[in-house]
């Protein structure tokens, strides 16, 4: 079968024009690498060149349309040249290739324009072929990498194949050979054709190997990069499928701070391990991701192997791996920071107990201390002044009641002192095995006065068995204080019962009963807060800050007990106190 030479050319023009389509898909899909857009260029550069060729069948155009067709066409190799050396990140010496250009538009447009000489002209275009083709293979192969590729060597071997066709072709000419039209039926055109057709599909074929080479070792570099980052991240990385939740990889931090190992691990769901210490945050998260594609900074605890708590934040996203849907986990482990989070928060407590307490101290300052040493001065002024005129009985009642105000300073004074003492940490703490009786004995003669004066009775109801794990200093203050309180707001003629027994976990129960005024729902949640006003007179008129019973918490806490109250407004206010059989107390250096 005989092929005419318009069928090579335009078989020529077609695949140019497949070769546009293919690198314009090629740049658009690859705009990272700088040398598809130069490919690119050479495909439409030598698909402007075929337009060019095809425009010379007409007369009056001939001449421009074969300087357009020559130069699209040395453009063309030109570009494929710049695009390969941009491909490869090379300097590109376009100096040179102006000066190419020059030498051949020059000659070229005197022998279209001015002296019409197509033989000329043919040897004049083949020369320059062969010069750019081979000055090109060569910058290519000496500037090749040291691990090249197979295209890249293709594309060497076709431009100095190019080059040696293209000398063939000019020896040919100068040995005496004529030439013709571009379209006439001769074995020259016919071989240029496919020449051109070969060089153009094999061209093509390299660069696409070459993107896809560079394409693979991007891969390989970025699969390099995030298993590198994977295994030496500083957040525990896990992936799991999205189905059951089953474990497909985890990295060596999530070993290390769960506790776990990698056959305890791999295959299981984080469910079985007992990771999540609340599943329905699990469930929480799973939902806040599906709903997204991703979801960053959820905040969870999980639990390690040894059972420890871990706080972490999780930053999740689905990938595909084997065309299943498969989660990526990273969890930051914010343990520390929620540590810290909570010393700061009980700094702030404590700051707040604090400044209550600076508050609760200038208070009592300003108005319990300052109302009674007000009566105090008034009653040695009356003495003072009036002293010589007064009869004795006057006078004696003026000193009892000196006495009474004297003695009210006084225990207030000295629980404001046991209370500082404590709160700076001076007041040591020895706790002992007591026998109690003697102790709540003790403590009812020193307010065996105040009982007679208002006529009230004191039962006690105490074992001389039972005993008590307490620092002595600290238990006669709690009795006294309690026992004072009770005197203090039961009126005359009342009763005040001291009763003690045993639980059955060993603590002892200690109580004080009075049938006084009671208090108040509002008074009794309020009693032991220190920024509470609590100050009120006794039945008597005697005084009261409230300051007592928060030096009573202390004390108690102190032996990891137990103080609370029972109380009816006018029938009286049971007070309980339970301290364990023994105290563990703090390791000191």
């Amino acid at each position: 079968m005989k092929i005419d030479i318009y069928t090579f050319a335009i078989v020529l023009g077609i695949v140019y024009a497949i070769q546009f389509i293919i690198f314009f898909i090629e740049y658009n899909n690859h705009r990272i690498y700088q040398g598809p857009g130069w490919w690119l260029n050479w495909s439409g550069a030598a698909v402007m060149g075929f337009l060019f060729m095809v425009a010379r069948r007409v007369p009056s155009f001939e001449h421009f349309a074969m300087l357009g067709q020559n130069l699209m066409f040395l453009l063309s190799f030109s570009f494929l040249y710049v695009g390969i050396m941009r491909f490869l990140e090379k300097p590109i010496r376009y100096r040179l290739i102006t000066f190419v250009f020059v030498l051949f538009i020059l000659p070229f447009s005197f022998f279209d324009f001015v002296r019409d000489d197509i033989y000329v002209r043919t040897i004049l275009l083949w020369s320059t072929v062969a010069v750019l083709s081979t000055l090109y293979g060569y910058i290519l192969f000496k500037n090749r990498p040291k691990l090249h590729d197979i295209a890249l060597t293709i594309c060497i071997l076709v431009f100095f194949g190019h080059a040696i066709f293209s000398i063939s072709k000019v020896l040919f000419l100068l040995t005496g050979s004529t030439i013709d039209q571009i379209f006439s039926p001769e074995i020259l055109n016919y071989s240029t054709y496919f020449e051109l057709l070969i060089v153009t599909i094999f061209w093509t074929y390299a660069l696409i190997m070459m993107i896809n080479h560079r394409l693979s070792e991007d891969m390989r570099r970025m699969k390099d990069h995030f298993e590198a980052i994977y295994k030496t991240s500083p957040d525990a990385i896990l992936i799991t499928d999205m189905e059951h939740g089953i474990i497909g990889s985890v990295n060596e931090k999530f070993y290390e701070i769960t506790g776990y190992t990698e056959e305890e691990v791999i295959g299981k769901s984080t469910i079985e391990l007992h990771i999540w210490h609340n599943l329905l945050e699990r469930s929480r998260y799973i939902q806040l991701v599906r709903e997204n594609g991703r979801y960053f900074n959820f905040e969870s605890n999980f639990l390690c192997k040894n059972g420890k708590n871990l706080a972490g934040l999780l930053s999740g996203s689905i990938i595909r791996l084997n065309d299943e849907s498969h989660l990526i986990t990273i969890i930051h482990d914010i343990s520390a920071r929620k540590k810290r989070e909570m010393e700061i928060l009980q700094q702030n407590t404590q700051l707040q107990i604090l400044n209550a307490e600076k508050d609760k101290l200038f208070s009592i300052i300003a108005h319990d201390l300052k109302s009674p040493f007000s009566s105090f001065l008034g009653l040695t002024e009356i003495m003072a002044d009036e002293m010589q005129n007064l009869p004795i009985g006057e006078v004696i009642q003026l000193a009892a009641r000196m006495r009474d105000s004297a003695r009210n300073l006084y225990g207030l004074l000295e629980n404001l002192l046991e209370w500082s003492l404590v709160k700076q940490g001076v007041t040591k703490f020895n706790p002992r095995q007591i026998a109690l009786l003697p102790e709540v004995n003790e403590c009812i003669l020193t307010y065996l006065d105040a009982s007679r004066k208002k006529n009230i009775g004191i039962d006690i109801d105490i074992s001389t068995e039972i005993t008590v794990f307490a620092d002595e200093n600290m238990l006669r203050s709690l009795i006294r204080n309690l026992l004072s309180n009770a005197i203090k707001f039961t009126p005359n003629d009342g009763t005040v019962y001291l009763a003690a027994g045993t639980t059955e976990d060993g603590s002892c129960l200690f109580s004080v009963k009075d049938t006084g005024i009671g208090m108040s729902n509002n008074m009794q949640r309020d009693l032991f807060k220190l920024d509470a006003n609590l100050s009120r007179k006794g039945t008597n008129g005697e005084l009261s800050c409230g300051m007592g019973l928060l030096l009573c918490k202390e004390f108690v806490d102190q032996h990891k007990g137990e103080i609370w109250t029972m109380s009816e407004v006018d029938k009286g206010s049971t007070f309980f106190v339970k301290l364990p059989p023994t105290v563990i107390l703090p390791l000191t250096c």
